[in-house]
């Protein structure tokens, strides 16, 4: 037992050290930007846009190193600061395989795009519906009929298994939401189902909300526990013309009257205060969690909507990016809701 922890550690600070090589080798290419060879050849002014009162740029810290991989085509999930990403051939998208095999693999690769441990998927339960790390990189990923298997860092399987309960099972699971340590499942008949701590796991079931398959949310968000009053995750459901929030003991409607319309999108802010609704007739419609202090913006950019992430930083400045199948648009705090 001693000898093989020991192979373990060793084995982890290999793949830490390749990391960090991989990095290393990367900051002194010439294809790195902040590199003397590439400043050179590009106008320093050239990089930075205005952003209202703003100047803002996006530089490529360092080139992935990984060769064929079309993200699109992938079921991603990233580690937080830096940590592992995991990657898998999304099986509810008709994509042509070239010269790759049909077996599925998940491949586990570090922040560089080297690939460390790989395995092929062969779980029964039907579609991958999603997959996440949690804090202490444990990549959990759940299946249509409920079970969540877990991997370590090494692409292993963590035993013992584990289900979402039986009536997941029965209705399978169409989305599900992760947040930090947990997740909520929806199901086929609209039912919801939460594991508050995947150090803990025991599944519970939410409040009824009284929709059917044929009337699934367009849209689902969660507020972590810890920013909400009740002390539980809070659930926000895009239903009808309206939101639905739910937890485990009630169920509350939110009328178009206060959302203005039918939400296709909702983005929770990292403290749970801002909510971020992309609405059916192109409009952006920032909140806070109170539904008041709105601003709107008519987005003039037509596409599908791709993602909506609301993010902050360590100045408590706030920044919302929507991203478009082809192009991104960025929305600074203070031009909407002003610097607290």
């Amino acid at each position: 037992m001693l000898l093989k922890k020991r192979k373990k550690k060793e084995r982890h600070d290999q793949i830490i050290l390749a990391t960090q090589n991989s990095i290393e080798t990367s900051l002194n290419s010439p294809n790195f930007p902040n590199s003397p060879s590439a400043m050179a050849n590009v106008s320093v002014a050239a990089e930075w846009q205005l952003l209202i009162n703003r100047y803002y740029r996006k530089p490529e810290l360092y080139p992935m190193r990984w060769k064929h991989i079309d993200l699109s085509r992938n079921k991603v999930a990233c580690a937080p600061f830096g940590g592992p990403i995991a990657i898998i051939r999304d099986d509810s998208k008709i994509v042509q395989l070239y010269a790759e095999s049909a077996l599925r693999k998940l491949r586990i690769f570090n922040s560089a795009g080297i690939l460390f441990s790989e395995t092929v998927w062969k779980h029964p339960g039907g579609r991958l519906i999603g997959m996440s790390w949690t804090e202490d990189q444990t990549l959990i990923c759940i299946v249509q009929d409920g079970t969540i298997y877990r991997y370590n860092v090494h692409c292993e399987v963590l035993e013992p298994n584990f289900s979402m309960g039986k009536e997941c099972f029965e209705q399978n699971v169409v989305d599900c939401v992760f947040w930090g340590n947990g997740v909520v499942c929806l199901t086929e008949a609209g039912k919801l189902f939460c594991v508050p701590d995947f150090k803990q796991i025991k599944p519970c079931k939410l409040a009824e909300v009284g929709i059917g398959a044929e009337e699934l949310p367009h849209c689902m968000a969660v507020i972590e526990p810890q920013y909400t009053v009740s002390g539980n995750v809070e659930v926000l459901l895009g239903v009808g013309s309206g939101i639905v929030i739910v937890d485990e003991d009630e169920v509350r409607f939110i009328d178009e009257e206060k959302i203005g319309g039918v939400v296709l999108k909702i983005a929770v802010s990292h403290n749970g205060r801002f909510l971020a609704c992309f609405m059916h007739d192109g409009r952006l419609v920032v909140m806070n969690t109170e539904f008041r202090d709105f601003f709107q913006y008519q987005c003039e950019v037509i596409y599908v909507v791709f993602g909506l992430i609301l993010r902050s930083n360590l100045c408590r400045v706030w920044f919302l990016l929507i991203c478009f199948d082809m192009c991104s648009l960025l929305f600074h705090q203070s031009r909407w809701l002003g610097v607290d």
